[in-house]
């Protein structure tokens, strides 16, 4: 007599069970990320204190002032650190024979610029005579792209270890899961073939070839 076990109900069960914990890490990871944008904008919020309108800030460079510069003097009065309000505007009118730098924006001779200042940085500038200048820039409550650097850099790793944390607990908590997973052990158990014992498949063998001295 041949008996056959079919092996499609504990397939599905196993895909079924894969899913579901595809979908369950992705709700864990994304509600964790979420969380995480929330309390940056929160911080953003706090941080950035109540808005002002934006400003525009005019700079005039008269002719000669990079001679000034070069000789060490400060003939434009400007501070080491500028301060600022992110989106607002600093207008450079260059009357001066050269060119000047603010970072990366170009002033050249004869022009009128216009920057908007978003980020702080230290920055390379010849209108300074110490070769550059600090730009401090206050966020405002709007700026919200500020929130997404570290939202995405401690949210998705945040939200693995807390879903491995939540399958630990659960695996120490359910013993359902403890009995589910026994039960598959005992599963796989059965399905592999058992050890055959050299006699019990009629061979006889080499030792039984051999017999000792009469």
């Amino acid at each position: 007599m041949i008996t056959r076990r079919s092996l499609r109900p504990q397939a599905d069960e196993q895909c079924s069970t894969g899913i579901h914990g595809i979908r369950e890490a992705a709700l864990v990871v994304a509600g964790t990320t979420t969380a995480v944008f929330l309390v940056c904008l929160v911080a953003l919020w706090i941080f950035a204190g109540p808005g002002r309108a934006r400003e525009r800030r005019e700079i005039v460079i008269p002719a000669g002032t990079a001679d000034l510069i070069a000789a060490g003097e400060n003939p434009l009065d400007l501070p080491a650190n500028w301060s600022f309000r992110s989106g607002d505007v600093l207008v450079l009118d260059n009357r001066d024979d050269v060119g000047h730098y603010v970072g990366a924006w170009f002033s050249p001779y004869g022009e009128v610029t216009e920057i908007t200042v978003t980020a702080s940085a230290t920055v390379f500038c010849t209108l300074h005579p110490a070769g550059q200048i600090y730009i401090d820039v206050t966020p405002r409550r709007t700026d919200w792209m500020l929130a997404v650097p570290p939202t995405l850099l401690i949210g998705p790793a945040f939200g693995l270890v807390l879903l491995m944390a939540l399958r630990m607990l659960q695996r120490l908590e359910d013993p359902e899961t403890v009995a589910a997973a026994e039960a598959a052990r005992r599963r796989r158990r059965d399905r592999e073939p058992e050890p055959v014992a050299p006699g019990a498949t009629g061979n006889p063998g080499l030792s039984s070839l051999i017999t000792g001295p009469e």
